[in-house]
């Protein structure tokens, strides 16, 4: 949040407050002890601990500047220790391309899907989040209640851990003066929900802080959001609206370009077999080879939640599979998990599916 080359004397006392409380959380996030944080960056724990604790008589300013060097050394560090946790399948590679884009070319960038979830938006952006860490990104996900004015300051910046006291104005100059003249990438999950605010003031606010920092941002939603723009647009004719949509670019489908996915598209799949077995490697059962494909021609189905399905799936498959004592987990106890969460007749519509999908994989195979 301290530009670079600031001077120790133009610290602010919030960026101080701001940077104690972030190294705060961190060390009880990672079990840190205050005196190996001192050894970090030279400083005696004394020092350290009133840092923190708001009572430091010295140069304060100076030893935000260092902590923060080191916050944001540690947490790379740390988040490319934690990359297996993580599965990067083709959408969240597809995303993560996009983050990398708007945050190099400082664009606003917007990634979309269908309206049903599952996709593994929101974990992608998370664990975007989380390789960049708190100083070169902020990721926070807009509510219904959130689509107004204030409710979207608000919640950017609790995202950075800023004090949201004050009118608007005043909550707009801490995030410009927070992100101004920094590499920074602003994600906003669920924008789509931003088109029940009043004359889309919201969106203006986004712009507004574009513009005044230049600081690059990521939109995150459903096809809604796309076609809200577009017929608001011939709606209203709303000229300001339709300068937002002209700025946004890349605007990606992540549908797009995904072959097998019931569409008949060529392209790299949504989710790979290999990358079903990888995210399903930590569950208390193995996926039987023939289940690991049939969970991956379900993940592909159009509308039928996708990997969120999935994780459903397995999860209550597991429990079925140890209660009848198998050990492993089949396309069977697959099914049968299922029928649990759904109608009879979607469940029958989408195994119908699955089942005309491996059909199409296996000649592709044989053909290749």
């Amino acid at each position: 949040m301290i530009q670079p080359g600031t001077d120790s004397k133009d610290v602010s006392p919030e960026q101080i407050s701001a940077i104690a409380n972030d190294v705060e959380m961190f060390c009880r996030a990672n079990n840190v002890p205050r005196k190996d944080v001192a050894k970090a960056v030279g400083y005696s724990p004394g020092v350290i601990t009133d840092f923190l604790k708001g009572q430091y008589a010295g140069n304060a300013g100076g030893v935000a500047i260092d902590l923060e060097d080191w916050l944001v050394a540690e947490e790379s560090r740390r988040a490319n220790k934690q990359t297996t946790v993580f599965t990067w399948t083709n959408v969240a590679l597809k995303i993560q391309g996009v983050a990398q884009y708007c945050l190099d070319m400082q664009k606003v960038g917007l990634i979309y899907g269908p309206e049903t979830s599952g996709l593994g938006k929101t974990t992608a952006l998370k664990a975007i989040h989380q390789e960049m860490g708190p100083r070169r990104s902020t990721l926070i996900t807009i509510e219904k209640c959130d689509a107004n004015p204030t409710g979207l300051l608000k919640k950017i910046l609790a995202g950075m851990r800023l004090n949201f006291d004050g009118n608007s104005a005043q909550k707009m100059a801490r995030i410009i003066d927070a992100i101004k003249g920094r590499s920074h990438l602003l994600m906003i999950d669920q924008i789509h929900n931003l088109r029940f605010a009043t004359e889309d003031r919201p969106f203006y606010y986004l712009m507004d802080i574009y513009d005044a920092t230049q600081s690059a941002q990521l939109w995150c939603g459903t096809s809604d959001m796309v076609d809200y723009l577009q017929r608001q647009q011939k709606k209203t004719l709303d000229e300001p609206l339709a300068q937002i949509r002209r700025r946004i670019f890349p605007c990606v489908n992540l549908m797009d370009g995904s072959g097998g996915n019931g569409g008949g598209g060529e392209g790299e799949p949504l989710v790979t077999v290999e990358q079903i077995r990888d995210i399903f490697s930590k569950f208390k059962l193995k996926l039987t080879p023939a289940g690991a494909r049939w969970l991956c021609a379900l993940a592909r189905v159009p509308d039928s939640g996708a990997l969120g399905v999935c994780v459903h799936v397995v999860e209550y498959g597991t429990m079925l599979a140890l209660a009848a004592k198998q050990t492993s987990l089949d396309v069977p106890m697959l099914k049968r998990a299922l029928t649990c969460g759904l109608t009879v007749k979607r469940v029958d519509a989408i195994i119908c599916a699955v089942e005309q999908l491996m059909e199409t994989d296996l000649r592709a195979a044989k053909s290749a």
